[in-house]
């Protein structure tokens, strides 16, 4: 099968895994080469930095840590993906006796305030009221809490004062399950949204599944966002072998010749010549990989992106690049359906040989 049948004919889910198992051994794994070129040793460092807030420290290379940090809405409560950046790990001697962990940021990566997870603007069908983001965007909340935990290994956080300094860990865990409300009329859920984030040597694990419980108008829809800070990247590469320039500030936008088909992609530091500008940051990539691409870019389902490719790079402004599956389009969901989205970041070096194609 040509890649290019992947998008120009209908197909279920099924026939959709099928096809793209014939191609996944063309495509490049950013965070498989990743994993397999940084040190990424099993201990990593978390800590408590407000209410539902938490930092999680990767190392990768020596003191060099991948930077993570997850926190909820203002308006809201949705626990987000929120921030990746690169720092450097300091163990200090307290004056017990024991050791502290700090950390000392060298450069943003991801972009803090840009969400990832998923962004939906919706409302009830039919009733003419604005459409509005889930989760919160422009200071409107919309995702409320049923439940939510944060683990750290076994151990569950229930106090949320800030820690000081980081504490070893193996893996942290973050479980929600949240209701949708529109703010036109919260009393009537419009979804139910149940998130898992796992954070160990392996990267970020993301994992939404949405459930609407009622007929819902979807202006636009997008899942496993990639956005990073504008000084960062100089280019995206995809698992299919393309790139695109990633440092244009004018709102302009990229559609990708690969459509929905790479299940991969990376930026690649402008480390030369910029503010941030480090030789031992030169091999900076950070990575994305949508685990089930089926369901993620909902093959073979009405209501995606029509007309374009449904994959777009946006040069926002000279603080944003940021990668846009965008798998609803002007589509009514019925009450029982449900959209999954999956996949990993992470953020580590490798050396441009190992990636040029």
């Amino acid at each position: 099968m040509n890649n290019s049948d992947l998008t120009t004919r209908s197909f279920s889910t099924a026939e959709a895994k099928s096809a793209l198992s014939a191609t996944a051994s063309e495509q490049t794994d950013f965070v498989r080469l990743l994993r397999e070129h940084n040190e990424s040793a099993a201990t990593l460092y978390a800590k408590v930095s407000g209410d539902r807030c938490i930092e999680v420290l990767v190392p990768f290379k020596g003191k060099r840590c991948a930077h993570y940090g997850f926190g909820k809405d203002k308006h809201d409560d949705f626990i987000l993906f929120r921030d990746g950046a690169v720092s450097e790990l300091e163990a200090d001697s307290t004056p017990a006796g024991g050791e502290e962990y700090l950390a000392h940021k060298k450069f943003e990566v991801l972009q803090s305030w840009s969400n990832k997870e998923f962004a939906l603007s919706v409302s009830p069908a039919g009733s003419g009221f604005k459409h509005q983001w889930l989760p919160e965007h422009n200071r409107t909340g919309t995702v409320f809490a049923g439940s939510q935990h944060i683990w750290f290994d076994d151990t569950e956080i229930t106090d949320w004062s800030a820690e000081p300094s980081f504490r070893k860990v193996l893996s942290v865990r973050i479980e929600q399950r949240m209701m949708a409300r529109h703010p036109d009329e919260p009393s009537s859920p419009l979804a139910e949204i149940d998130c898992w984030h796992t954070i160990d040597r392996n990267g970020v694990s993301v994992r939404s599944e949405i459930r609407w419980l009622r007929p819902v108008s979807i202006a636009a829809g997008y899942g496993m966002m990639f956005p990073v800070d504008g000084s960062f990247p100089r280019s995206l590469v995809t698992g299919l072998g393309y790139t695109y320039e990633a440092t244009a500030t004018d709102n302009s936008s990229t559609d990708l010749i690969d459509d929905d088909r790479s299940r991969s992609y990376a930026y690649l530091h402008r480390a030369a010549g910029t503010e941030t500008a480090d030789r031992s940051a030169a091999d900076i990539v950070v990575a994305m990989n949508v685990d089930d691409i089926a369901a993620t870019f909902r093959y073979g389902q009405e209501g995606r992106r029509n007309n374009k490719p449904m994959v777009w790079l946006q040069h926002r402004n000279a603080s944003i690049q940021k990668l846009y599956p965008h798998v609803y389009e002007h589509y009514t969901a019925n009450s029982g359906e449900t959209y999954e989205a999956s996949g990993v970041y992470f953020i580590g070096e490798l050396p441009q040989a190992l990636y040029k194609r």
